[in-house]
């Protein structure tokens, strides 16, 4: 199904299509959304300037508190994402397992899969869960390719996501609220990443383009 762009420019694009989800499960209005953008960073300053919690509120539109729940290897973490009540709507709450790998051409997939509330999450949120909607992730996944222009590093960012938001919301609302909320997110990421001071550093696993 091909996609159409609901806003870009030179350096980042924002789409969408109706979302395709197994047949066992009703996409009731659902988007798939792909954001496409270039920006100058490392695959290690990328990966880390991701899985830095306590930045991306500061990235994230509309994040309130990230925080790491399980860190099982440098590659894989659970952490959970609350963003700020917009009304008449609950606030929500993104619960969230993310893994990525490097493949022989260099470029990098990151998959993110929603996960089950853990036993400890209460104390973590230092809050009631029922005081959130979960967000449902169908599918979630980024995909970083490595350029070198102009003398200089960059990676072409692939990123797409089908994700229902709950509550009661008309969708067509929901969808509208999740196209800007990624465009903000993608330029906000745009004008941070470059300076950030990931960028100094590497991940043991992951080469580099050179």
């Amino acid at each position: 199904m091909p996609w159409t762009v609901w806003e870009d420019n030179s350096h980042l694009s924002v789409s969408y299509r109706d979302a395709q989800l197994p047949t066992q499960q009703s996409a009731a209005g659902l988007i798939e959304i792909q954001a496409k953008l270039i920006v100058e960073s490392s695959l290690a300053g990328f990966l880390l300037f991701l899985q830095d919690v306590d930045n991306t509120p500061n990235w994230l539109k509309g994040a309130q508190e990230s925080k790491i729940l399980t860190h099982a290897s440098a590659s894989e973490q659970s952490f959970f994402v609350t963003f700020s009540k917009i009304w008449p709507l609950k606030p929500r709450l993104l619960l969230l397992h993310s893994r990525f790998w490097q493949n022989d051409d260099l470029s990098v997939d990151m998959s993110v899969t929603q996960l089950a509330p853990p036993e400890n999450l209460t104390m973590a949120l230092d809050e009631s869960i029922d005081d959130f909607f979960i967000v449902t992730i169908h599918h979630a996944h980024w995909k970083l390719t490595p350029k070198l222009q102009g003398g200089s590093l960059r990676i072409a960012i692939e990123y797409t996501v089908i994700a229902d938001g709950g509550g009661n919301a008309p969708t067509w609302l929901a969808n509208h609220m999740a196209l800007k909320s990624i465009w903000k997110s993608m330029h906000a990421l745009q004008q941070q990443l470059p300076h950030s001071h990931w960028q100094s550093k590497k991940i043991s696993n992951i080469k580099e383009l050179k």
